[in-house]
């Protein structure tokens, strides 16, 4: 009868065990994409605040036509119909937001490979050609601050900035 409590015992616990680390490992997906926000102060993404970051998730994980822009020119488009993201592999090739009507696309993501990239800043403000750009998401590929994003990127109040740093190995 011992041996029957021990193990009924030691089944919850693995149990419960189990079921802590899965929840962990499901919520600790957000826990490195950070916001800039209007008031130039930094949000670290919460579960709580996942719902608010809908619309953001939606557009980044999910298959839109995407525009993938490389040494100053569209190097393919994914998908049919207007453009809805623009994926830059490079910071040098902003220019090219100017030259083309992007005014459907709703999320910019640029990938950051050096810390000099910083140095090639994106002003949002005075290009017209993006009416309906709601998030911008900047990946690094080093360890960035948040003074260094703002310092990179400038951008009207209606659109939000997310950035996170993932290290490639």
């Amino acid at each position: 009868m011992k041996n029957k409590s021990a193990l009924t015992y030691y089944t919850l616990l693995l149990t419960c065990i189990v079921s802590i680390l899965t929840v962990e490992n499901a919520t600790a997906q957000e826990y490195g994409i950070f916001e800039i926000t209007n008031n130039n102060t930094l949000l670290k993404t919460a579960v709580s605040k996942s719902n608010d970051r809908d619309g953001f998730y939606k557009l980044a994980q999910n298959l839109h036509t995407t525009a993938y822009i490389n040494n100053n020119a569209i190097s393919k488009i994914y998908g049919e119909g207007t453009v809805q993201k623009i994926t830059f592999g490079d910071s040098q090739s902003f220019g090219v937001l100017n030259n083309s009507d992007y005014n459907n696309v709703e999320l910019i993501t640029i990938t950051l490979k050096k810390q000099s990239d910083l140095n090639n800043r994106l002003d949002l403000t005075v290009n017209k050609n993006l009416g309906k750009l709601k998030y911008v998401f900047i990946k690094c590929y080093f360890k960035c601050t948040a003074d260094q994003i703002e310092k990179f990127i400038t951008s009207n109040s209606n659109v939000r900035v997310f950035y996170s740093t993932e290290i490639p190995s």
